[in-house]
Parts: structure tokens; C-alpha cells; sequence
């Protein structure tokens, strides 16, 4: 098929096949920078508060044989106490009253990553221990995921690093709490599958969508079968489905289980994959994914009676009349599109507190604490008591947060009509616009956690992107790797320092 020379022009060089691709090294090379993310991760959390551990006590249930587990359990109790859950669906009686029971509304998919550590642990599960492993897995799974790009060595331990210290990605895995828990999961899962498709379809950075095959298979087929109908020769373009794109759609469903926002990512499967076709690949695709998907909102249903769970509706209104400063609307939705010029205010504009007199209050629950009080007080970057700058509770602006997002442009400008920038152009916006129209966009945080949903879609462009069209990294790019790691250190340090 002709490449487009919009496409073809700007990448000649860089879209040759990468020879360190084959090599061993590139293994060992994987598991070292995995392996030294993991020693970032662990110095930057070493006390585990395991306070909000919600999947801990979901796994517990599940290993006795129920979807329901015992709320509240207040302190003194001999089990460890949950009192303090808000993210919790209490289930009570015909009269309205508590019955000491309750339902998780999140996915079930990392209670069931949880499943072998508490049954041996139980309880005491350390769950932060098992979040720390998850972000060094996901550093490696990157690394593997972006093996199936044309690009050298350099861009893709370039790329690997960017998301290891460069994104809300080491806040997650250093912190480890019940909605982080979820993100790595589900995370890791879609870099495996966003790894299939492209290891699959080495085409896919520079091929027009619009020039695919599906209409060529038919003309010839056409040529060959005067008789058949269109039907059956439409039908002849997307059967049998493709193995490795069943595969791919599998471990999207499977990532679904853990955060429902990734069932947006859909297109990019139908665009970039394994099947030659639009057609077959939307067809396998959707063979895989149907199966997790059913089991959860079968589970869904047999656990309350809806195919949506009224958790997130009873939460909803907990947290809006409990925190009025944040902006909530009673009568509004859960996703309602009115929310999203306040969240992308958040996503985009969301900035630290520079020289700040007094500790922010930005939630109206903190004790306000004047700072810089002392005579002769010096503002310094990390000081409690006289900062140059706190970060925001409700969140950081990704500008800011995870500034190497921004090298996605230049893949975007050269190869926009490639069907790897469509389709990773219609999932992360697709994904975005139902988290920015969702009533919370997830504080307490450092960076932007709502991010996690679509980098696995968007890193092959910031991959791309990182490279010159003769294959070496940008000096940009460089610069945007050591700035992301310095922002983000300070970011996980102070929320650390904030008891975040």
C-alpha cells in the first residue's frame, strides 16, 4: 500500500526497523530501568499507612465466598478498622439503618490481584508493597510496549524513563491507596495491550486510515466473484478474526475490570492492530473484549441489582454536600458535560501555590497554619514552615505535572494521518471528555491521576515524537525527561511531606 507523503516525508529514517529490537540486551536493558524505578518508588514511600485499602478488605470477602464485606468497623475492633471509608455502597435494611455491611463500587480487578497476598496476609495485607511492584512492572511493560515501534534504543529508554519520573505515574506507585491501586492495575494491563496491537501491525505509524484495505479487499474480491453480493464480500474482509487482535481486545476488557474510563480506548483497536482491515480488527477485537466486559457488569448486576452500580450515584451526593468548596452540583449528574469547564481548568490550568503566607485550606476541612512567622524566616523549596511553593490538593495541571506529554505534538504534526495518530488521537480524547465530565477528578493528588487512563494510548506518540526524522532523540526531548523528574520530585516529596 502507498504511504501518504504527508506521512512518508517527515519520517524515512526513523521508521526503519530498529536492529536492537532483536537483540538481548534490549531485555537486560528493560529490567534495569524497571528494576531502578522500583528503588525510586520505594525510597520515595518507605512508611506504609495502608489506610485506604479498600481492595484489601474486598479480597478478604471474596476469599469467603461473598461480594459484601463488614462496615463499619470502627477503632478498638480486634479486625482493623474501615470506619473512616467514604467510597463505600453501605447496604441497609428495609427501615433504612445500617446493617454493618457494604459494597465496593470500583471494578473488581485488583481485589483479584490482591486475591494471593491476603490469603496469607489477610487483613494486614500490606497493599502499598503490592502498588510499588505493580509501578516497576508497568515500567517494564512500557519498555516492552514500545517495542513494537520502529525507534531506537535511546528514544525508547528515552520514552520509559519519561513515564517512570516524568508522570503521575511514580505517585501512583509510591503512594498505593485504594484509587491508585486501580490506575496501576488497569494501566499495566492496557500497555500489554496496546504492546499486542503494535507488535502486530508495524505499519501503523505510517499508514493513511482512510487509504486502508477493506475497500480494495472488496473491489478485488468483486473482480474475482462478479457474483457474490457486497454483503458477502464485506463480510470476507473482516472473518476469521485475527488471533492477535482477539488478544489485544481481551486484555482491554480485562483492563475495563479495573477502571471503567479504558473502555473509551475501543477505536483505537478498530485503527491500530493485527487483521489488515478495519473490519477484522474492530470484529477480533470485540471477540475478546466482550467476555470481561460481560462477567462485569454480570457481576454488577448480581451484586445490586443494576447494570451501574449505584455506588457511584450514593457517592456522588456524599461528597457534594460534604465538601461544598469543591464545586459539586447536587442536581446534576454523575458525567454531566456542564463539569467539564471547571475540571479542564483543573487538567490544564491547576498551578502550585507560589509563596504562600498560610498553609492552602483548599478543601475547608484543614486547620489554616501561618507560615514564614519567624524572624528572619528563608523561603526554601522543601520547608514545612516557609515554602517557595505548595502543590495543589485538587490536583496540577499536566503542563505542569508530566511537561513531556507536550513531544506527542510533534508525532501529531508529521504523522497526524497515520492510523496510529487517529486512533490514539480519538481514544485519549474519547477518554479524556468522560474523566473531565465526571463530577471528581480525584484529590487528594500530586499531578493529575486522571491522566493514568490514557498515557498507555498516548506514549507511542510521545515516542515518536521524542525522535528526529533521522531516528535520534530530540534535545527536547532530553530536556523534558529531566524536567518531568525534577517537577515530579518535588511533587511526591511535598505530597509526602502533606500526609497526602
Amino acid at each position: 500500500m502507498k504511504v501518504p507523503p504527508s506521512i512518508a516525508e517527515g519520517v524515512p529514517k526513523a521508521s526503519r526497523p530498529s536492529q536492537s529490537s532483536r537483540n538481548p540486551m534490549t531485555w537486560v536493558i528493560g529490567i534495569l530501568l524497571a528494576l531502578s524505578a522500583l528503588g525510586v518508588y520505594w525510597l520515595s514511600n518507605q512508611e506504609h499507612y495502608n489506610l485506604y485499602n479498600h481492595f484489601v478488605w474486598q479480597a478478604d470477602a471474596y476469599l469467603h465466598g461473598r461480594a459484601w464485606f463488614t462496615y463499619p468497623v470502627p477503632t478498638g475492633a480486634e479486625l482493623p478498622q474501615n470506619d473512616y471509608f467514604n467510597d463505600v455502597f453501605p447496604i441497609l435494611d428495609a427501615n433504612g439503618e445500617q446493617t454493618g455491611r457494604a459494597l465496593l463500587p470500583f471494578p473488581p480487578l485488583p481485589a483479584l490481584v490482591l486475591l494471593p497476598f491476603v490469603a496469607i496476609w489477610g487483613l494486614s495485607t500490606d497493599q502499598e508493597l503490592v502498588a510499588l511492584a505493580l509501578g516497576g512492572l508497568g515500567v517494564l511493560a512500557t519498555w516492552w510496549m514500545l517495542g513494537g515501534l520502529r525507534i531506537r534504543t535511546t528514544v525508547r529508554a528515552l520514552t520509559t524513563v519519561l513515564f517512570a519520573t516524568g508522570t503521575v505515574w511514580w505517585w501512583a506507585a509510591a503512594v498505593g491507596s485504594t484509587w491508585y491501586l486501580a490506575h496501576l492495575v488497569a494501566v499495566n494491563v492496557a500497555l500489554l495491550a496496546v504492546g499486542v496491537a503494535l507488535r502486530n501491525d508495524r505499519e501503523a505509524a505510517n499508514e493513511d486510515p482512510w487509504d486502508e484495505d477493506d475497500r480494495e479487499i472488496v473491489r478485488r474480491e468483486l473482480d474475482e466473484d462478479a457474483g457474490a453480493s457486497r454483503l458477502r464480500l464485506v463480510w470476507r474482509s473482516a472473518w476469521p478474526p485475527d488471533p492477535s487482535q482477539v488478544v489485544a481486545g481481551l486484555l482491554l476488557g480485562i483492563a475495563v475490570t479495573a477502571r471503567l474510563p479504558l473502555i473509551f480506548a475501543a477505536p483505537f483497536f478498530i485503527l491500530v492492530g493485527g487483521g489488515r482491515t478495519r473490519l477484522r480488527r474492530l470484529l477480533s477485537a470485540a471477540l475478546g473484549g466482550v467476555v470481561p466486559v460481560g462477567l462485569l457488569l454480570g457481576y454488577t448486576f448480581l451484586t445490586t441489582g443494576s447494570f451501574m452500580h449505584p455506588g457511584y450515584d450514593y457517592q456522588y451526593q456524599l461528597e457534594a454536600y460534604g465538601y461544598p468548596t469543591l464545586g459539586y452540583h447536587t442536581d446534576w449528574s454523575v458525567e454531566d458535560l456542564r463539569y467539564i469547564p471547571q475540571n479542564i481548568a483543573i487538567m490544564f490550568g491547576e498551578a502550585p501555590y507560589i509563596l504562600p503566607d498560610i498553609k492552602p485550606d483548599t478543601l475547608g476541612f484543614r486547620d489554616v497554619e501561618q507560615l514564614c512567622t519567624a524572624p528572619g524566616a528563608q523561603r526554601a523549596l522543601l520547608d514545612m514552615t516557609c515554602p517557595l511553593a505548595i502543590p495543589s490538593d485538587v490536583g496540577t495541571s499536566i503542563l505542569l505535572s508530566a511537561p513531556g506529554l507536550l513531544l506527542s505534538l510533534f508525532a501529531f504534526r508529521s504523522r497526524g494521518f497515520a492510523r496510529l495518530a487517529v486512533g490514539s488521537g480519538l481514544a485519549v480524547g474519547i477518554i479524556m471528555v468522560f474523566n473531565l465530565a465526571h463530577f471528581s477528578q480525584g484529590w487528594v493528588q500530586w499531578g493529575y491521576r486522571f491522566s493514568l487512563d490514557f498515557l498507555p494510548f498516548l506514549l507511542p506518540m510521545v515516542a515518536l515524537g521524542a525522535a528526529r526524522a533521522d531516528g535520534r532523540p530530540r534535545l527536547l526531548a532530553w530536556a523534558l525527561v529531566v524536567a518531568g523528574l525534577l517537577v515530579n520530585l518535588w511533587g511526591v516529596t511535598w505530597g509526602q511531606l502533606l500526609g497526602w
